[in-house]
């Protein structure tokens, strides 16, 4: 019989800023029919998590990893290595890709395994996308570089929604200039860097804008992802001339009335995609914006159905590689090691006091 003692770092789903870190056992003896134990080698953490948390009731992220008593596991993205399996097809030893809690081990039932990876059925996951349940086997990954890993534990899964947005932005764009707010977060700037490389070979016209905090200007601009950087106190140098399309990741409803007011009817559509600004006193009207939520496993399904896994991951590659090369003197790589520290890297994040040019790799 062994026994793995898990150390889980839970949220208070109602208060955000209320932590406790639980010790839990696993018995790898009572492990049922195909149940694999995922030991936690590290993981990635940004604003991105904090819109797992902050939109955890409506959008269903406190599902996919269950604590107790009014509290849940936030998601992260992370390596893992495979030390416990009952499934016949699945080693001890094993390492993976995938959406994890933020929890040194925890128990899958492994299903539909493949070359690639495998995806977790278990009955306690109550998920909302089999896109978050997918584990990519990493020897037979062709995004994965082990010299890289800490690009890929803070961009990969950001990168994945910016890959897709872009992909949805240039089937449905009519050549309005595209707003990008919370222009500083990872996944807005991928967004952005697609938008912007691409138009030539699109024949397309728009523009790419980032709005963004007055203190993060100086940081976006550098990035050289954007055709121009617009801080939040400046939005009157926005052309109410022009048509716009807002790509929200901020979920601040000030701002959009802000931009509504300074745009009128040139601000023809809204679509949100995050919640960076999970502290903004008012929230976006998603009726009276007529707005859209942008849910990016829907289009990652979409595409991997018409193009095909390895198709879709092969062209995400490539894209991945050329939005590394292009930002990777923008950030540093920072490791964070412990329960303790990883808990006030998250109480940073969320209090919006965290360094965004940070690349973190936290570690239990």
């Amino acid at each position: 019989m062994t026994i793995i003692n898990s150390t889980q770092i839970w949220v208070d789903k109602n208060q955000l800023n209320n932590t406790k870190t639980v010790s839990h056992s696993i018995d790898t003896a009572t492990l049922g029919d195909d149940e694999v134990v995922l030991s936690t080698d590290s993981f990635g953490f940004s604003a991105n998590n904090i819109t797992y948390a902050a939109l955890g009731h409506g959008m269903g992220y406190w599902g996919f990893f269950p604590a107790g008593d009014g509290f849940g596991i936030v998601p992260v993205w992370g390596f893992a290595t495979v030390v416990a399996s009952k499934h016949a097809d699945i080693k001890e030893g094993e390492k993976v890709f995938g959406y994890l809690p933020m929890a040194s081990h925890w128990v899958i039932k492994a299903g539909k395994v493949a070359p690639h990876g495998f995806i977790d059925i278990h009955t306690n996951r109550k998920s909302i996308s089999p896109v978050y349940d997918q584990y990519l086997r990493c020897a037979a990954d062709p995004g994965y570089n082990p010299t890289r890993e800490a690009w890929q534990l803070n961009f990969r899964p950001l990168f994945m929604t910016s890959f897709v947005l872009d992909d949805y932005v240039a089937e449905l764009s009519n050549g309005e200039s595209l707003l990008l707010s919370s222009a500083s977060s990872k996944t807005a700037l991928g967004t952005a860097q697609l938008l912007k490389q691409q138009k030539s070979a699109r024949g397309a016209s728009y523009r790419v804008i980032g709005l963004t905090s007055p203190s993060n200007v100086d940081m976006v601009s550098a990035s050289d992802c954007y055709d121009d950087v617009v801080s939040y106190d400046d939005l009157s140098k926005l052309d109410s001339n022009d048509s716009y399309w807002l790509l929200d990741f901020a979920a601040n409803g000030s701002l959009i009335n802000a931009l509504g007011s300074h745009l009128g009817e040139k601000l023809s559509t809204v679509t949100l995609i995050g919640a960076t600004d999970w502290k903004a006193s008012e929230k976006p009207n998603k009726k009276a914006l007529d707005a859209e939520i942008f849910f990016a496993p829907a289009r990652v399904k979409l595409r991997q159905g018409e193009w095909g896994h390895d198709a879709f991951l092969t062209k995400y590659a490539g894209a991945w590689q050329q939005f590394a090369s292009k930002v990777q003197d923008t950030f540093y790589e920072k490791g964070v090691d412990g329960a303790g520290n990883i808990v006030q890297l998250y109480l940073d994040t969320l209090n919006g006091s965290a360094d965004t040019k940070a690349l973190n790799v936290l570690t239990f």
